[in-house]
């Protein structure tokens, strides 16, 4: 981040020291040139304490704009709050260890990697890496909660973050299996959530064999990504996950890898990399090389657009619009589509809010996530449309739940592949 933009972050601060007395300003600044020798304890952390530090004393504005304390209304799940629990669970004034303090340990994993807190941090660093930080500690000292261990279990077990192998479910719910020759030009790398809704995964399939792709899919070898290790902080596991899935991606001979998860994406690029291990094929959301084949001429939309889809609101998903950086692949695809009238929420593109159903929260506090997910179902209705579009499994598991049951029928959500196969 340049200076130019470091200032504008920190411009909402500088009225607030000007009407400060001359004495509390210069504590203030004190106290802030003095933060290493003040609160950075002696020690090997593998936890980011200095930026813990430094949110901790931040005034915390990002509150404001954190979901999982707007499903919550306590200023415990700040983002600040966040960070200063962290710290002192780190430096030992928290004893983690102790039984009595296992709200704290759980606060470190309440959270959706939604990373709004980035969008107003002047230091341009988020509570989401900060906590893996000191997830990190935790997982070293053994104090991973409970509710988190059968996730690695099943790992383990099945190959897949469910208790059983969801891609074996492929015969029965009717997607096909396309084995590689080792000569594929794509890879389509269908995620383990993404089998819970069969019907975008074959739209998926049938839009590459309209484009005249080959491709394949390999379900009987495919395995989890291992991204949710990366949010528990088992990397020993997703290490193992990492090199199984180089291996499978790498044979199939693919000059590029498309993932319908943005989850899958992160993992398999930046999270891979973390822990030095680099896939050399050009991986995407399978949007982006869709939005790509539209522009080509390479899939054309033909058939009339079904009344009850052409008014539609899209939620981007948080993992695309601001790990991934891509918040034009969705409506350039659906700018392609004639008859669709795209209606946007309050909180779009970067400023996204999350469907409560990413990173951990859903696991350490369900019902916290449900509440998220509510808030963000509350911002799409808003908009008037009824039918809730996005291009993430996580987002539509999540805005699913955000629903309430009495209307089901009226609101629905879809993948933006099952609005395009309509048309094509």
């Amino acid at each position: 981040m340049g200076v130019e933009e470091t200032l504008k972050k920190y411009s909402w601060m500088v009225p607030l020291l000007q009407k400060a007395d001359r004495e509390t300003r210069a504590i203030l600044m004190k106290n802030f040139r003095q933060r290493k020798k003040n609160f950075f304890p002696k020690g090997d952390f593998k936890a980011d304490v200095d930026n813990l530090i430094k949110c901790m004393l931040c005034p915390n504005m990002c509150r404001f704009d954190c979901g999982s304390l707007q499903a919550t209304n306590t200023e415990s799940m700040s983002p600040a709050y966040k960070a200063r629990i962290g710290y002192y669970l780190s430096i030992g004034k928290i004893d983690p260890s102790d039984p009595a303090n296992k709200d704290f340990i759980d606060l470190m994993y309440k959270c959706t990697n939604e990373e709004t807190c980035k969008i107003w941090c002047p230091f341009d660093f988020s509570v989401v890496s900060l906590l893996e930080s000191v997830r990190d500690d935790l997982t070293d000292k053994g104090l991973m909660p409970d509710y988190l261990k059968p996730r690695i279990q099943n790992l383990k077990n099945t190959k897949t973050i469910e208790d059983y192998d969801i891609y074996k479910t492929y015969k029965e719910k009717g997607i096909e299996d396309i084995e590689t020759d080792g000569k594929d030009e794509v890879y389509y790398y269908i995620g383990c959530e993404m089998m819970k809704f069969p019907e975008v995964v074959k739209a998926n399939i049938e839009i590459l064999k309209k484009a005249g792709i080959k491709f394949s899919t390999n379900l009987e070898k495919k395995m989890c990504c291992g991204g949710p290790m990366f949010n528990i902080r088992d990397l020993n596991t997703a290490k193992e996950f990492a090199e199984k899935n180089k291996v499978l991606i790498e044979g199939t001979g693919a000059n590029l890898v498309v993932s319908d998860c943005p989850g899958c994406v992160l993992a398999l690029t930046k999270r891979y990399e973390s822990i030095g291990i680099k896939i050399n094929t050009k991986i995407i959301h399978i949007s982006e090389f869709i939005a790509q084949l539209l522009d080509e001429g390479k899939i054309t939309p033909k058939k009339t657009i079904p009344d009850g889809f052409k008014e539609v609101v899209l939620h981007d998903p948080c993992l695309m619009a601001r790990n991934l950086k891509d918040v034009t692949s969705l409506r350039e695809i659906l700018s392609k589509i004639p008859g669709v009238k795209l209606k946007e929420p309050s909180y779009n593109k970067e400023l996204t809010h999350c469907c409560g159903w990413s990173g951990t929260l859903h696991w350490a506090d369900r019902d916290v996530a449900i509440n998220e997910a509510r808030n963000r179902v509350d911002e799409l209705k808003d908009s008037g449309a009824k039918i809730f579009l996005s291009a993430c499994p996580l987002c539509e598991l999540g805005l699913a739940y955000g629903i309430d049951e009495s209307e089901k029928e009226k609101y629905k959500v879809f993948d933006i592949s099952e609005l395009l196969i309509k048309v094509i």
